[in-house]
């Protein structure tokens, strides 16, 4: 069973500046970039609403917008935000930023051969003009790409290389985090456990509850793989509130997925069945045409013990 499940964010850090009247101010209203900093996606979509109200060819903001709806799991409004920034032809860092956005959601819509050429582009450009930033989120981006594609080593490659220059510790952990994954396929628990936990300590001490959800979740495929099924159990349970409070309607999809595999791992195979639609529902609704691919597949297999 194929355990691997991408997580992505780009997140910039709040660039705080002007004392504490201008923190105030902040908290009480964010800018979109300011509130995907915060994990606040429905702020965020609203403070780019407004904006976009005023400045409708703004392709940041636009692609602030998608950000906040990725992050949702609404893959298929992400991607219409992301053709509206691309009418605006911007260059720059703001055109890398936008292909790796691209890149990802293309990824999430099953749209693997558009979502690599978009990403190639955006790490092409991103070289060219010395954009650290986004060639640290293109070459994490493509390391996932990577993976879909069989090649491990290649992934692991463009992770590693990803890591040190990453200055948005959100996405540094993300890395992590997906390494750990791959290492639990090559059969390495010891690897897989030590790559996760690094990227927990760093949702933890960063306040990134998001990714500290998705984190805890995947430890907890780490323990199912090594029989540890109720501590498994126990890690789901204590990730999942945290992508509720995100509103993150994707990652719910694969927590259903995670528990219908512990429900099989107990031969309780009309509870798995349950759980695995419940997490289609999930899919369908965020537009993960490929992740329903293989749902399906595994309920299939599942039904025909």
């Amino acid at each position: 069973m194929k355990s691997f499940t991408q997580a992505r964010i780009f997140i910039f850090a709040a660039a705080l500046c002007g004392g504490m009247a201008h923190a105030v101010a902040l908290a009480a209203n964010p800018s979109c970039d300011d509130a995907l900093a915060q994990f606040d996606y429905a702020q965020a979509a609203k403070q780019a609403d407004t904006a976009l109200l005023q400045r409708s060819n703004d392709a940041a903001m636009r692609i602030c917008l998608a950000r906040a709806h990725y992050e949702r799991g609404d893959f298929n409004t992400a991607l219409q935000e992301l053709e509206r920034a691309a009418a605006q032809q911007p260059e720059g860092a703001t055109a890398v930023r936008m292909g790796n956005w691209f890149g990802v959601t293309l990824r999430r819509l099953g749209r693997s051969d558009e979502a690599w050429r978009a990403q190639q582009l955006a790490l092409r450009l991103a070289r060219e003009i010395n954009d650290q930033a986004g060639l640290a989120t293109a070459l994490h981006n493509t390391a996932g790409m990577r993976h879909d594609r069989g090649d491990t080593f290649g992934a692991l490659r463009d992770y590693q290389a990803s890591i040190p220059i990453n200055p948005d510790l959100a996405e540094r952990s993300a890395s992590y985090n997906n390494m750990g994954l791959i290492y639990l396929e090559l059969g390495n628990a010891r690897l897989a456990r030590q790559s996760i936990e690094t990227a927990i300590v760093l949702n933890r001490t960063h306040g990134h509850f998001h990714h500290l959800g998705k984190h805890l979740m995947n430890l907890g495929v780490v323990e199912r793989a090594q029989g540890n099924l109720q501590a498994a159990a126990k890690l789901i349970e204590e990730g999942q509130p945290l992508i509720e409070k995100a509103g993150d309607v994707f990652w719910l999809g694969v927590a259903e997925q995670y528990r219908a595999w512990l429900a099989n791992e107990h031969k309780q195979v009309d509870k798995a069945l349950l759980h695995y639609q419940l997490a289609r529902r999930y899919f369908e609704q965020s537009g993960a045409a490929g992740e329903v691919k293989r749902l399906e597949e595994e309920m299939r297999r599942l039904s025909a013990r």
